[in-house]
């Protein structure tokens, strides 16, 4: 059996936490590490429960060496963590929208040709 991809979460609100909570039912992933700013405060639910707490994206990064991150913060960090994830070699789910400006987008997708990542933005 192959071993399960590790998976990082950032932002917990609704759609993180939705997106964190549907990570621990899919047999082949492993939520390694949750982030948000005000990590201390939250109460995870019993499924969530193994994941290191951060409030540190690239502390969150480096420590957790995930396979996905899971982008579910504020417009305007989507597209640099998607960057640094791609870079530190994790394939992106990114909540929409992608990035703040056009220029930033263009750049998140030229760092997924580059290092070769899946960048996948979630639209319901």
């Amino acid at each position: 059996m192959a071993a399960k991809l590790k998976v990082l979460v950032v932002g917990l609100g609704n759609m993180g936490m939705s997106h964190a909570l549907a990570y621990t039912r899919i047999p082949d992933f492993q939520v390694v590490g949750v982030c948000e700013r005000h990590i201390a405060k939250r109460e995870l639910p019993e499924a969530l429960k193994g994941a290191t707490k951060f409030d540190n994206f690239d502390k969150a990064l480096a420590e957790t060496k995930p396979d996905v991150v899971s982008i579910n913060t504020l417009p305007d960090t989507h597209a640099r963590f998607a960057m640094k994830a791609m870079e530190a070699g994790a394939h992106v789910f990114v909540e929409k929208p992608l990035a703040d400006t056009i220029e930033n987008a263009e750049k998140a997708v030229a760092t997924a040709h580059k290092t070769g990542k899946k960048l996948v933005v979630g639209y319901i």
